[in-house]
């Protein structure tokens, strides 16, 4: 029952359908969801860097400041 709890909290609400999933499985299944976060926290400083990489430097502090507030 705690990982199917965790599960719904991670999702943002009850859905049904995990009360069909055993705990291995919605263990798992919240492990897969919490993967997917941080590859995805990860992509987006990349694509971020990225994007502040090809500006030029002067250009590159104020954007910097301006989206992050640095």
């Amino acid at each position: 029952m705690k990982y199917r709890r965790e599960l719904a909290r991670e999702v943002g609400g009850e859905v049904h359908a995990f009360e069909l999933l055993s705990e291995a499985e919605a263990r798992e299944l919240i492990e897969l969801f919490r993967a997917a976060r941080a590859n995805e926290v990860r992509a987006l400083r990349r694509a971020i860097d990225a994007a502040l990489t090809a500006m030029p430097g002067p250009l590159r502090t104020v954007t910097r400041k301006i989206i992050f507030g640095r």
